[in-house]
């Protein structure tokens, strides 16, 4: 589990410089805009660093557990109940994650034989579904791993849900 956190940490890190992409880009093209047209594609190219950013961040906020979770009612119960609530919802955000998982994988695969492209400069779909689809392949491997972490916890730690 050590070798993988890096290569998460990596992935979240790529996603952040994509976020900071799509700043640059859109302040870049207002700016431009006062002198010139601005940055033709600015929309394909914000809307790929955005979602990159999105999806390669993912895995690496599930696997430490960094994501938004609410124990209004969790809180509640005693030690047992916690940890048996934290594997099921580690368990039911694993299924899920598979889920989208497999279908952004496909779709991706599909993208690559396919001719769809970006509406104004034409960037290939493919390259749109890549990151979503890694991103959500990342989540899953990132939750099994929660998964099993949860599984060896011991119960009596209140609090140490997955998810």
């Amino acid at each position: 589990m050590k070798i993988l956190d890096p290569v998460l940490r990596y992935l979240a890190l790529t996603g952040a410089a994509s976020f900071a992409l799509a700043a640059c880009v859109t302040v870049v093209d207002v700016v431009l805009r006062k002198f010139s047209g601005g940055i033709l594609g600015t929309v394909d190219y914000v809307q790929l660093f955005i979602v990159s950013g999105a999806f390669l961040a993912m895995p690496y906020a599930f696997r430490m557990n960094a994501h938004v979770s609410i124990d209004l009612v969790s809180a509640f119960f005693p030690p047992f109940g916690q940890w048996l609530l934290g594997l099921a919802t580690g368990l039911l955000t694993l299924a899920f994650c598979c889920l989208l998982g497999f279908y952004s994988t496909r779709s991706a695969l599909s993208m690559l034989s396919s001719s769809d492209i970006s509406m104004n400069i034409g960037i290939p779909m493919w390259i749109y579904w890549l990151p979503f689809a890694l991103g959500l392949v990342g989540s899953a491997i990132a939750m099994a791993f929660n998964v099993v972490d949860q599984l060896r916890a011991d119960w009596t730690e209140a609090g140490k849900g997955t998810a």
